[in-house]
């Protein structure tokens, strides 16, 4: 029986045309609360950038952030961490310090980038986020990086972060974190705290960084939306998020 649901933000409870929250998602949600299921965000986003979203509105009882790196409960407290180690956090702060490449860089309580230029406009543009303040390293513990690079620059750069794995959201865009982490570590301790089991879960997802807390999951459901290798390891394959298909999977599997 399924107990719990995790939901991605962008391309899955969002869209991706117009960075809406389909009606229908809204009332499916609240429903599976007022069933006593419990829902989650499990996201590669800070939460600083969830606080203007219309999901907000909605009472999750927690949040898995920066694909896993942190995860809070619904009152926002710190359930586990795992920040970037300190070999491979030298290494990114040489080249955020260089400026060759656009980096932000993503603390607990803030993010912020070296440098901006069109390739970056254009990525936040496709998740509605503006580009974050330019700033330099400010020594803190580093949760996630995201560079914007193509896939033979994303390569180079991983060479040298033995420590760290990556997780594509945009043809451009790559998060950078502990290869301790991903969606499926942080719903791991979900789970854990909320004595819940694998099978009792499901969760959706549309893209590279989903695939992970997909397979984990007891049912994984990929968006219509989603990309090719995203649907091979999902369970079943529901409508596009402009397609109510959200609404109609929750409905298939008779959780409304």
């Amino acid at each position: 029986m399924i107990k719990a649901v995790f939901f991605d933000i962008d391309g899955t409870l969002l869209s991706l045309k117009d960075n809406s929250f389909p009606d229908s998602a809204r009332f499916a949600l609240t429903q599976l609360k007022k069933k006593g299921i419990k829902i989650f965000i499990a996201t590669g986003r800070h939460l600083s950038e969830m606080k203007s979203l219309a999901i907000m509105e909605l009472p999750f009882d927690g949040y898995v952030l920066l694909n896993g790196q942190l995860c809070l409960d619904a009152n926002k407290k710190v359930l586990c961490s795992y920040p970037i180690f300190q070999e491979d956090k030298h290494i990114l702060v040489e080249l955020y310090e260089k400026k060759d490449i656009p980096i932000i860089f993503v603390e607990q309580e803030s993010l912020y980038i070296n440098m901006s230029n069109e390739i970056v406009e254009a990525a936040q543009r496709t998740i509605a986020l503006p580009i974050p303040p330019i700033a330099a390293y400010s020594g803190n513990p580093i949760y996630q990086a995201t560079a914007f690079v193509n896939k033979t620059e994303c390569e180079q750069i991983m060479k040298h972060l033995p420590h760290c794995k990556m997780m594509r959201w945009n043809d451009v865009g790559v998060d950078i974190i502990s290869n301790q982490g991903g969606k499926a570590i942080g719903m791991a301790q979900i789970l854990k705290h909320y004595h819940l089991q694998r099978d009792e879960i499901m969760a959706f997802g549309d893209n590279e960084n989903d695939m992970d807390m997909l397979a984990f999951a007891g049912l994984g459901i990929a968006m219509g939306n989603a990309l090719d290798i995203v649907k091979k390891v999902s369970d079943d394959v529901t409508d596009t998020v402009d397609e109510d298909g959200i609404y109609h999977a929750l409905q298939k599997y008779q959780l409304l």
